[in-house]
């Protein structure tokens, strides 16, 4: 039986793919979308109280998707005096291809949306634009490796047509149980050498 995905072409300004890092002056942004951060990100647009199956990959484009970085200087509130300056990687003139699984929770998505996700949003960052594109099926998994990262948990690889892991890029994601809750789960990274629907492939499983 195909699963439909719900193509959409994604614009933004400005995307700050923030990893989680410890200490430290220089924060690098993921070079690849997380699953977890799509999903959290939607769950606010979508009236539905189901779950969201999204995952998304850079469109190359001449001038898109260019890497810049901003210093930050925190303050300090206790001490009234700035902390040593932050260095953040981000993206800017982002252009992507997101694929939403499509189910009840999907249907309740609007064809044109705005959305905010990932790091430095209240500075702006962010800002994302999504249009629907048309319908893309999935019936047969192919041969490929991962452009994206997504939780090693049931729903989620059933979701992409995850059906062997050949050889594994293991890493770990903050997953969302709530409004204010969620805990690290292990997740498959990007070269991941998997069997899934091309969605989640690079070049599309080519």
């Amino acid at each position: 039986m195909a699963s439909v995905f719900l193509r959409y072409a994604l614009r933004a300004d400005t995307l700050c793919l923030g990893e989680r890092t410890r200490g430290g002056t220089f924060r690098p942004c993921s070079r690849v979308f997380r699953s977890t951060t799509l999903a959290a990100a939607l769950k606010e647009v979508s009236r539905s109280s189901g779950p969201v199956y999204a995952v998304a990959r850079f469109v190359p484009s001449p001038g898109a998707n260019r890497l810049e970085i901003l210093t930050l200087s925190p303050r300090h509130r206790a001490a009234r005096a700035s902390v040593v300056p932050l260095r953040v990687e981000f993206f800017t003139n982002v252009k992507a291809e997101m694929f939403i699984l499509k189910s009840e929770s999907a249907d309740e998505l609007p064809k044109s949306f705005n959305f905010a996700m990932g790091a430095l949003r209240s500075k702006g960052f962010g800002r994302c634009e999504a249009n629907f594109v048309e319908e893309v099926s999935c019936s047969v998994p192919v041969k490929g490796r991962l452009c994206v990262r997504i939780p090693e948990l049931a729903d989620m690889t059933q979701a992409f047509g995850i059906r062997n892991i050949l050889s594994p890029v293991y890493g770990y994601l903050f997953a969302p149980t709530g409004l204010s809750t969620g805990k690290y789960v292990r997740a498959l990274f990007e070269n991941s050498e998997v069997v899934a629907y091309r969605v989640v492939l690079q070049n599309g499983g080519k």
